[in-house]
């Protein structure tokens, strides 16, 4: 994408390297006159991000919002543009409450977009909380639904056979008029 900046807007198109106290990120910048959007990694951190904002004469406000393992976080950039550095104050909140602010400085590294490459993200996995399975006498082969899928990968999706030991007995009339065929869902007669 070319560079879309005018005398009134700065030019910002590149790859930069922001600090950010002792974090350091890494962002590629487009621009499209006084719009800013772009992409940006902290290989500190492990995350990669979103970033937007705009431009206006020497002044630029950006914001980077990314994924982290307690939930989204968020950092905003408020400064100015000159000479292919940028400064100004940092504002850097997430999701479970933690905020910090403090000075950032930034300097345009290469002005090629495609030489940017995203971080590895080595986010935890998330687990999901499902019911223990029990092995009934209906159940003659001795292993759980995930155990019959291979190589141990863990499906999303729980055989309700396995489960009919948990439900009361008189949970299991159906009243008329129910609909139970179909692809999984219940729907009312017509």
């Amino acid at each position: 994408m070319a560079q879309n900046a005018t005398a009134d807007q700065p030019a910002l198109e590149g790859i930069w390297r922001l600090s950010l106290g002792q974090n350091a990120v890494t962002m590629v910048l487009h621009q499209f006159e006084g719009q800013i959007f772009g992409s940006a990694s902290s290989s500190e951190e492990s995350w990669n991000g979103v970033v937007m904002g705009s431009a206006d004469n020497s002044s630029l406000e950006l914001t980077i919002t990314f994924l982290r393992e307690n939930g989204l976080s968020e950092i905003r950039l408020i400064g100015s543009f000159a000479n292919e550095e940028m400064r100004g104050t940092f504002y850097r909140s997430d999701s479970i409450g933690n905020a910090e602010n403090g000075e950032f400085e930034a300097i345009l590294i290469n002005p090629d977009t495609s030489a940017y490459t995203p971080v590895k993200e080595t986010l935890p996995e998330i687990s999901t909380s499902q019911p223990a399975l029990t092995t009934t006498s209906d159940n003659t082969s001795g292993t759980s639904p995930s155990e019959t899928q291979g190589t141990g990968a863990q499906s999303r999706y729980t055989d309700v056979h396995s489960l009919a030991h948990l439900v009361p007995p008189a949970a299991g009339v159906i009243p008329p008029g129910i609909n139970m065929g179909g692809a999984g869902g219940m729907g009312m007669m017509g």
